[in-house]
């Protein structure tokens, strides 16, 4: 099972998930410090592997749009962009690096090992569409993209 989770602000992690933090066999994070910080907090104590791989997404505003918005509508703005590209299969730099940090994240995993790895939650969408285009299936139903939430994906 992988577990992706976004970079977190400095609140502190919620108690369900430093549980779910301790029953993981491997922690990954980005190698940006952020998400360092944050899986050194759910990996108490344990060593967390680190990789380019799971750095988050450049935010692109689009340049159609010239009016200055607050952040909650650019990240709407960045949400519908990359749900277009998904629905689309369009090729980018992020979305090539999603399926390496795919293809890393289950080299890692190996065939039983359970795994965690914390990344911004864009990025974490990319690389859960490829894990799920590959046979992986989600565990739960959440979806969400609030700090410290968490996606559980699971081989079929």
């Amino acid at each position: 099972m992988t577990t992706l989770l976004p970079r977190a602000s400095r609140r502190v992690p919620p108690p369900e998930l430093l549980r779910a933090a301790v029953n993981v066999d491997i922690i990954c994070a980005s190698d940006l410090p952020r998400a360092i910080a944050s899986a050194h907090r759910l990996a108490q104590g344990r060593e967390v592997i680190t990789s380019p791989l799971l750095r988050e997404i450049r935010l692109e505003p689009p340049r159609w749009i010239p009016l200055r918005l607050p952040i909650t509508a650019w990240d709407l703005v960045s949400h519908l962009q990359w749900s277009y590209r998904l629905r689309a299969r369009t090729q980018h730099e992020f979305v090539h690096r999603a399926h390496s940090a795919a293809d890393w994240l289950e080299q890692r995993a190996g065939a039983s090992n359970t795994i965690l790895a914390v990344t911004h939650a864009g990025f974490r969408r990319l690389v859960a569409a490829r894990l799920i285009a590959r046979g992986w299936r989600r565990s739960s139903d959440s979806a969400s993209y609030a700090h410290w939430s968490s996606w559980e994906l699971e081989r079929s």
